[in-house]
């Protein structure tokens, strides 16, 4: 009987990390379905009471006013700190893998996240360079 569970023990593990996230994202539609309920359960009261309805309400509840005005910036800078953190971990995989097996292929994968900055840092210099466009 016991036998069964020890062959279970390391396998344990990988099942319980591998359920974290799945945790963490199944709770976070739980919490806001329930914001989402809440949020239409106010709409319906104010419309049966007659009162006017907040376009807040009404509008994307999902943005925060901070998020809101970061997304509709149009700064040439938004790109560059994805870049940037594109570019060092590009270096540190190369820089870790050739430490872990000298003479392997294994350093290239860095090239992937490198190659990914480095791109991003061609188009944030290439945007930059162009006349802002007040709406």
């Amino acid at each position: 009987m016991f036998e069964i569970f020890q062959n279970l023990g390391p396998l344990m593990i990988p099942i319980l990390a591998l359920m974290i996230p799945i945790v963490a994202i199944v709770s976070h539609y739980i919490s806001r379905t329930s914001t989402e309920r809440q949020r239409h359960e106010t709409i319906r009261e104010l419309a049966r009471a007659g009162q006017p309805i907040p376009p807040e309400l009404l509008g994307d509840a999902q943005d925060s006013d901070w998020h809101r005005a970061r997304r509709d910036a149009s700064s040439p800078n938004r790109v560059l700190i994805p870049a940037i953190v594109n570019i060092a971990v590009g270096l540190g995989l190369m820089g870790m893998f050739a430490a872990m097996s000298p003479g392997s292929w294994l350093w290239s994968i860095g090239l992937l996240p490198l190659f990914l900055g480095l791109g991003l840092a061609v188009y944030w210099r290439i945007e930059r360079k162009q006349p802002q466009q007040q709406p």
